[in-house]
């Protein structure tokens, strides 16, 4: 598992915990929208915008840049 903290743009998440490629926990807030959304990027790394599909199937790059990558948490 990884943690990924993005850059505060003042969305209402700022976290994620991804395990094999999906996105298992969101913080602090929007897990309701963000768990469960598949994450397409082999290398994650601080800049890295993250390329994702949605649990509704909707494939887009996310705005917020990743700040710090966290693995093994």
């Amino acid at each position: 598992m990884i943690t990924v903290y993005f850059e505060d743009d003042g969305q209402d998440f700022l976290e994620w915990d991804i395990e094999d490629g999906k996105v298992i926990r969101c913080r602090p807030f929007q897990a309701w929208v963000w768990n469960g959304t598949l994450v397409h990027n082999n290398r994650i790394r601080k800049g890295t915008r993250l390329v994702i599909t949605t649990k509704e199937g909707l494939g887009t790059t996310l705005d917020h840049k990743v700040a710090r990558v966290v693995r093994g948490k």
